[in-house]
């Protein structure tokens, strides 16, 4: 069955969590190093938003019992492409932080894709494709643009730059407990209606559980502080 799988031990889905998150940071340097063909950066950012996504999960299977029916929701998020991409989002809950632009047609772009879907976009990257419309075959050069290829990468770079947060706070101390906490925290993200403002009253449920779960959070505030002074650093443009 395509749902079902082995239930992971801790010590492994941790190695999987910081497997994937370098992974994903791999396939941004491989974007921005292919920047020149467009069509190339842009398959590969929307590869590695999947892996940001898959992160979450990963994270999130800390809090999952260990029986073979409660990973089938673990399964289903590892191999559903159109989950992995659109779950990399859901960092957006944990921090405010986005990468917005305007475009050259005066519209504002907030990180969701401009084709249907957003897996379209590795698709369009990587294959020639045929138009019924025009009849005819058209190559990924012509079917994707530098802008549309820039602000994917500025996407992906933004969700990783919380994903980091996240990923340093936990690796920072007391590791084990740390992924237990998040762990639930992704699990609850992930498969509950939230948005972003319910972040704070979460961050305070947790913070009052006990000195170790607030100082976990205090150091997820500077963390996530810290990185967005970076990205503002990096990508805004100064006069």
């Amino acid at each position: 069955m395509k749902n079902k799988g082995p239930v992971i031990p801790h010590e492994e889905l941790q190695r999987g969590y910081e497997l994937t998150f370098d992974n994903a940071l791999r396939f941004l340097g491989a974007a921005l190093a292919v920047k020149e063909y467009p069509d190339k950066a842009l398959a590969l950012a929307q590869l590695g938003q999947e892996e940001v996504g898959r992160t979450l999960t990963l994270l999130a299977a800390f809090a999952l019992e260990t029986n073979e029916s409660a990973w089938q929701w673990f399964w289903r998020g590892w191999a559903d492409h159109t989950l992995k991409g659109h779950r990399a989002y859901l960092y957006e809950i944990i921090s405010p932080l986005r990468l917005e632009a305007l475009r050259g047609d005066g519209s504002q772009y907030a990180g969701s894709p401009l084709r249907q879907r957003l897996s379209q976009e590795k698709e369009a990257g990587f294959y020639v494709d045929f138009d019924r419309a025009a009849n005819a075959f058209i190559s990924p050069a012509t079917n994707v643009t530098a802008e549309e290829a820039g602000l994917r990468i500025s996407t992906l770079s933004y969700l990783l730059v919380t994903a980091d947060a996240v990923r340093r706070v936990i690796l920072e101390r007391d590791t084990e407990f740390r992924f237990a906490v998040f762990g639930e925290l992704a699990h609850r993200i992930c498969s509950e209606t939230l948005n972003q403002q319910d972040m704070h009253q979460l961050a305070m449920e947790f913070s009052q559980r006990s000195e170790r779960h607030r100082e976990a959070f205090d150091d997820l505030d500077v963390a996530l502080r810290g990185n967005a002074a970076f990205l503002t650093t990096l990508f805004i443009s100064r006069d």
